[in-house]
Order: structure tokens, then C-alpha cells, then sequence
């Protein structure tokens, strides 16, 4: 009920607007309606000085029903009019959302010893098996062992951010159908961190870097490692 109110109070106040001005209502499709609602808004609502001297080009409004109510002069409908013409004839595609996971591991040649201060390490899952395999290859025998997992999900050419303990990650990913590159920070607290750049592909593991430790109480090569899930 006080949605409803404060709107009823929004339409009486652009109904008592300059006598020249007409309202209309717009139907804008759900997936870019707050993206066109926001736009109109800075293109239309006057400056606190125009409005100090009553020079408006026109008030909007976002009712319950999902329309998108504007108050202006004829011209300027027309306008309004003939920009959502061209978004419906020419819809914007919805901007694409990417989910990477991360991994920690930390291999070693001999029996754990970490200490009370250091991450407490968890068995390395399956889906990583190939690239342990891989490891394997250049680095020979390693036990192996994941010291933390973050998962991130950020829309295209936006920051997506996880802190937690041991791991955070914080990534900015910039995608083009089955590929994309990636800003990349992890921080593996307390014994190391990483700041990369690197393309992807949709399905690839891709070993971001790794680290000689020999501190608080983690021995061994810590591992950076990222996936982009065919299915996410």
C-alpha cells in the first residue's frame, strides 16, 4: 500500500506540471526497463538550477505496473517515442554472466607438517584430476592438497569479489561468446597471492601461476588455479 501511495503522489505531482506538458506510458521489456528508466531520468529531469527558474524538460516515473510513466511536451514524447521504437526494432542483448572457480593446492614431496597457524589442507577434488596429472608431469612425485576454493560470478566488464579464509578472489572478466579474459587477483592467506591477466576458454582449466612456500608452516608449490564451467 505505500508503493501505491508514493506512486499516486509522484502522478499527481506530474499532472501539475506546466499546462503544455502530456503523459504518456511506455511498456519496456523486464530484462533493460531499470537501464531505459535510469536513462530518461538524466536526460529529462532538469538541473537543481533549471528547476530553481521552473525550465523542466519533463519528469519520469516507474509505476507498479512495470510501465514507465513521462511527463513532458510534445516534442520531447516524440523523441522519447522514436528512441524505444529503435530499442524494440534493435533489443540490446543481455549482458553475459560469467562464473569462475578457483583453487588453492599446494603440493609437497613429503608428509604435511603445516602448523596451528597455517590453512588446514582438504584432498584435491576429481574434476582437478587432469590437471594434477599435468603438475605431475613437470614437477614429478607431489602429494597434493587444496588449501582453499572460491567460486565468482560477475556480469561481463564488471568486478565480482569473494573474501574468505584462506581464499579471496576478485575478478573483472570480459566475455565474447566462448571466450573471455580475465583480471584476476587471489590471495591465499597468509602465504601467498597473485595478480594476473589471462584469456579463457569455456571449459579450460588454466594454471594461473604457482609459488615456492616455505612459511608459516605450508612447504612446498603453491598452485593458482581457475575454471570456467561449460555450463555456467
Amino acid at each position: 500500500m505505500t508503493r501505491f501511495r508514493l506512486s499516486v503522489a509522484a502522478l499527481l505531482c506530474l499532472i501539475s506540471m506546466s499546462a503544455s506538458a502530456d503523459l504518456r506510458t511506455y511498456d519496456v521489456d523486464f530484462q533493460y526497463r531499470n537501464e531505459v528508466y535510469s536513462a530518461l531520468r538524466s536526460l529529462l529531469w532538469a538541473t537543481t538550477e533549471t528547476i530553481r527558474v521552473g525550465n523542466t524538460y519533463g519528469r519520469v516515473e516507474l509505476l507498479p505496473s512495470g510501465q514507465i510513466l513521462v511527463n513532458a511536451d510534445p516534442e520531447t514524447l516524440e523523441q522519447v517515442d522514436q528512441l524505444l521504437r529503435e530499442l524494440r526494432d534493435r533489443p540490446a542483448a543481455a549482458t553475459p554472466r560469467v562464473a569462475l572457480r578457483y583453487w588453492a593446492v599446494l603440493g609437497t614431496r613429503g608428509p604435511s607438517n603445516a602448523t596451528a597457524n597455517a590453512p588446514s589442507p582438504t584432498p584435491v577434488p576429481s574434476a582437478l584430476n587432469g590437471v594434477i596429472a599435468e603438475l605431475e608431469r613437470f614437477h614429478g612425485d607431489l602429494t597434493f592438497r587444496v588449501l582453499g576454493t572460491a567460486a565468482v560470478v560477475s556480469e561481463s566488464g564488471q568486478e565480482g569479489e569473494v573474501a574468505g579464509t584462506p581464499l579471496s578472489v576478485r575478478q573483472e572478466a570480459h566475455v565474447q561468446g566462448d571466450t573471455l579474459n580475465a583480471e584476476i587477483r587471489i590471495v591465499v592467506s597468509p602465504v601467498g597471492e597473485l595478480e594476473v591477466t589471462t584469456p579463457l576458454e569455456r571449459g579450460e582449466f588454466v594454471v594461473l601461476g604457482e609459488s615456492t612456500q616455505q612459511a608459516e608452516g605450508v612447504n612446498g608449490t603453491l598452485f593458482y588455479i581457475v575454471h570456467w564451467p561449460e555450463n555456467e
